[in-house]
């Protein structure tokens, strides 16, 4: 008789070869599987192939990092949230498939200049955030989960900071998952940080500007909601000398949204601090 872990071992053998034929079957063993740690092969994904500038080393995940990658992947399409717990768990575990299954795709497609160029349509993002994976049993797109999930059922504008489209111009990839636990922690982090950084706002006093990413203009509505402008919310996060000008020069001040840096955020273009932010 297989012991119990001989039994999980070979339960997992069995969904990774048939992930690797394109199909997906749930497992043998359930209660194995409800004990483990979901997040396991995703933290080893990301401790191993992103930086601490959130930069990741695509190359290096294909030819080395799959076999986890796979896992994690095996996870995502057969794990129902709602039996995670309450909405911290439920959270998590759609940003980090989200960013799952950005870094998934940049794989699939790499060598790879830029998301933009994966369905793209007159030059605009097209079937990348469109193609579908199977996700919590079903399947789903980035903007599906984006969208139609975090956005519709989580009142939380903050997920903007942690979803990764897979660019420069996005804020950091964590060298680690989400997790319940620390979630209110790091989305309060990924907030501060992205709007204390060029890409994510930039004051030129010469020239009586504050230039904004283009997050404010894309989801406005989200930002308004919890600040009425989006100066206001920028103001809540911006570095403190900054704030205070926009404060006290608020009236005379011009907003202007950023280009978007939609170059593929690998490591081998980096670091981000020796890249220019377009406006």
């Amino acid at each position: 008789m297989l012991s119990r872990r001989s039994l999980h071992s070979a339960v997992v053998l069995a969904a990774v070869l048939a992930l690797g034929l394109g199909i997906l079957t749930l497992p043998a063993d359930r209660d194995v599987l409800a004990q483990e740690d979901p997040y396991s092969a995703w933290e080893r994904v990301l401790t191993d192939y992103v930086d601490a500038e959130g930069l990741v080393d695509y190359a290096g995940l294909k030819a080395r990092g799959m076999d986890d990658f796979r896992e994690f992947m095996r996870v995502l399409a057969e794990t129902d949230p709602a039996s995670l717990g309450g909405e911290a768990e439920q959270m998590a575990f759609w940003i980090n498939a989200y960013n799952a299954i950005v870094a998934w795709q940049v794989v699939e497609k790499y060598p790879l200049e830029s998301v933009r160029d994966v369905g793209a349509l007159w030059g605009l993002v097209g079937g990348f955030f469109k193609n579908e994976y199977r996700i919590a049993r079903q399947d789903m797109s980035a903007d599906n989960i984006e969208h139609d999930t975090l956005r519709a059922n989580f009142d939380d504008e903050r997920i903007h900071w942690a979803l990764v489209c897979g660019a420069f111009g996005c804020p950091r990839l964590l060298d680690r998952p989400y997790r319940a636990a620390t979630l209110e922690e790091d989305l309060a982090a990924q907030s501060r940080e992205f709007l204390r950084q060029p890409r994510g706002l930039q004051l030129d006093r010469e020239a009586d500007t504050l230039y904004l990413s283009s997050y404010f203009n894309w989801y406005e509505g989200d930002f308004t909601a919890v600040a009425g402008t989006v100066v206001d919310y920028a103001l809540r996060h911006a570095p403190d000398d900054e704030a205070d000008y926009i404060r006290a020069n608020r009236d005379d001040l011009r907003v202007q949204i950023m280009d978007y840096d939609w170059t593929l955020n690998e490591q081998s273009r980096g670091p981000r601090s020796r890249r220019p932010v377009p406006r």
